[in-house]
């Protein structure tokens, strides 16, 4: 999702990026996920992910104007 979004982790994981990966590795809904992320576009995850707000803080963190 991440990749997806324009985003990506810390080159040197912090406690919120372990936290965040540790929610994606437990979450129930990786088939929504993944059927998400066969589709093209780049929405629809906000209403189920558990990171949705950690990926766009990153997302926001990295653009360039």
């Amino acid at each position: 999702m991440l990749r997806r979004r324009g985003a990506t982790l810390p080159a040197r994981p912090d406690a919120d990026a372990l936290r965040a990966i540790a929610r994606c590795e437990t979450c129930l809904r990786t088939a929504l996920c993944d059927e998400l992320l066969a589709a093209p576009g780049n929405g629809g995850y906000r209403g189920f992910c558990p990171n949705s707000q950690y990926v766009e803080y990153l997302r926001d963190k990295e653009l360039t104007f």
